[in-house]
């Protein structure tokens, strides 16, 4: 998405056909499989499938820009003499001008390999910005415990502590 741009119901008209629009973002969230760099983006631009207006379908034809110019980007995983995991968490306090929601996400990574990510709107109105920052985290601590418990069944040991 351009730095700066904040997508909200405008006064801008609708757009004229939002089936193509559901099926484009509909083709982006699949993609968000292999392209994590896209979640929170495709994140925004589906809370709009209802009514997309046309300042909507330009953002998601800048998405679609972005995919030709990187379309042999994706994820690689490379070796490592160690097992470790750290993990990143992060809101966007209050970034839907129309409901004054956060978004909220997180990143795992397995020594240098990115293994799971989510992007999602909060479901509550927070008051603060340090609740908007306390929801990931608290997310991103329930998968951390439920990696460390699968690893711990199938008896892989970490190189370190667990890291958010």
């Amino acid at each position: 998405m351009a730095v700066g741009n904040k997508l909200f119901i405008s006064d801008s008209e609708l757009f004229s056909d939002p089936s193509l629009y559901k099926s484009t973002i509909g083709a982006l969230q699949y993609l968000t499989l292999t392209r994590s760099d896209m979640s929170f983006t495709v994140n925004k631009l589906s809370q709009y499938l209802q009514a997309p207006f046309e300042l909507q379908w330009q953002a998601c034809k800048r998405v679609l820009r972005y995919i030709k110019g990187t379309q042999f980007h994706g994820l690689q995983f490379r070796p490592t003499a160690y097992i470790s995991i750290e993990c990143y968490a992060d809101a966007d306090w209050e970034s839907n001008l129309d409901d004054q929601r956060s978004t909220s996400g997180y990143c795992v990574f397995l020594g240098p390999n990115l293994i799971q990510w989510s992007s999602l709107k909060q479901k509550v109105v927070v008051l603060s910005s340090t609740e908007a920052e306390y929801r990931p985290l608290a997310h991103t601590a329930i998968e951390l415990a439920w990696l460390d418990s699968l690893f711990s069944e199938l008896g892989v040991v970490l190189s370190s502590s667990l890291v958010i």
